[in-house]
């Protein structure tokens, strides 16, 4: 019998099916060529900016078309392997079975979704990145199948430190990232995406681009500041990120924080795990079911990592304060960073997203 949304992962190896209702995809790749003065300001021109969000290209005024995860002990296996070895990784693909006899789910009540990709770009996160972009597919065709094609995304990836290969108004704490450079990275200029701004949307090819932005590569500091990068994106409209991140966050979107690190945020970060789920809901006007996170860390065992679970460039050191602010929310999800692949913590984010979107009861606490 399905309660609300019934979610099923297909696991490698195992024949899936596609759900139905994946979005429509268009755009083009990575490299975007700017089109408008938004464009010219993240290019390093010198324009200025208008409105609230980036101007549409195609003369359209509508919009842009807490708890741990089980990781699955039977797909568990050792982390650190590096990327050099030629390991490969599978894309995580979901299938959302509806209950009940009808033939078409119900009209989502969530059409805008804002995704924040918090990316460590330290030395030993080489692998994590790849890991991501293998799953992100399969976590949009998993929210697509929930809210329907018509669901507007805005895809915004930053990074743990002030990414210093970042278009210039955006070299600061929280800055959306627009190009790449470093070790292992994509080394691209990713934006200004079709939109003309710092984040992708569906108007982009959404894998293309995700796979761009998110690869920042490991020449990152090794001191994370996950926290306050969150904090930058969630900035007033005069904050340091202002001019960077313009018309990314909406009033009306559900907000889903996707954070992957491989250490814990001790102390580096300003303020506490209380302090930081207060940001996040001052910024959705204090409502839970405006926010899902899922946090891909550290976690006690049983676990993916190493035996000894952190080496400094192997395995993950275990968060507490991490998981404290992720179990904070109502819709928080703990995944494990040491996984061979996501596909699991992703379909949990996915049951937390139809929780808050009224498409499926929230677990009593």
């Amino acid at each position: 019998m399905h309660l609300g949304v019934d979610i099923q992962v297909w696991r490698r190896g195992i024949v899936g099916v596609w759900a139905s209702a994946a979005l429509s995809l268009v755009g083009v790749g990575c490299q975007q060529t700017p089109t408008n003065v938004y464009a010219d300001i993240l290019s390093g021109g010198s324009g200025g900016t208008t409105g609230d969000d980036p101007p549409r290209t195609d003369g359209s005024d509508t919009a842009d078309d807490a708890h741990t995860a089980d990781t699955g002990s039977a797909s568990r296996a050792g982390h650190g392997s590096g990327s050099e070895s030629g390991e490969t990784f599978p894309e995580a693909t979901f299938d959302v079975g509806w209950g009940g006899d009808a033939e078409a789910p119900p009209a989502a009540p969530c059409q805008t979704v804002d995704l924040l990709f918090i990316i460590d770009n330290s030395g030993s996160m080489g692998d994590e990145q790849l890991n991501l972009v293998a799953s992100f597919s399969g976590f949009i065709d998993g929210i697509g199948a929930l809210l329907g094609p018509a669901t507007e995304y805005h895809v915004g990836v930053t990074t743990t430190d002030a990414y210093k290969w970042n278009a210039p108004q955006c070299q600061t704490l929280g800055g959306l990232t627009v190009r790449t450079g470093g070790e292992l990275s994509s080394d691209q200029a990713c934006g200004p995406f079709v939109g003309g701004g710092s984040f992708i949307t569906i108007r982009d090819d959404l894998a293309d681009a995700f796979s761009c932005a998110a690869r920042v590569g490991i020449d990152g500091a090794g001191i994370e500041r996950p926290m306050d990068a969150l904090a930058g994106v969630l900035a007033d409209p005069l904050g340091d990120t202002a001019e960077c991140n313009r018309g990314f966050l909406r009033e009306d979107a559900l907000l889903v924080i996707v954070l992957i690190t491989d250490e814990e945020d001790e102390g580096d970060s300003e303020g506490d795990p209380l302090r930081w789920h207060e940001l996040v809901l001052e910024a959705k006007g204090y409502d839970e079911d405006a926010v899902v996170v899922l946090s891909l860390i550290g976690h006690d065992k049983p676990n993916a990592c190493i035996a000894t679970q952190w080496t400094g460039m192997m395995g993950a050191e275990i968060s507490p304060r991490l998981i404290e602010f992720t179990e904070r929310f109502v819709h928080g999800t703990v995944g494990d960073v040491c996984a061979p692949d996501y596909t699991d913590a992703f379909a949990s984010a996915v049951d937390g997203i139809a929780q808050a979107c009224g498409l499926a009861p929230t677990p009593s606490e």
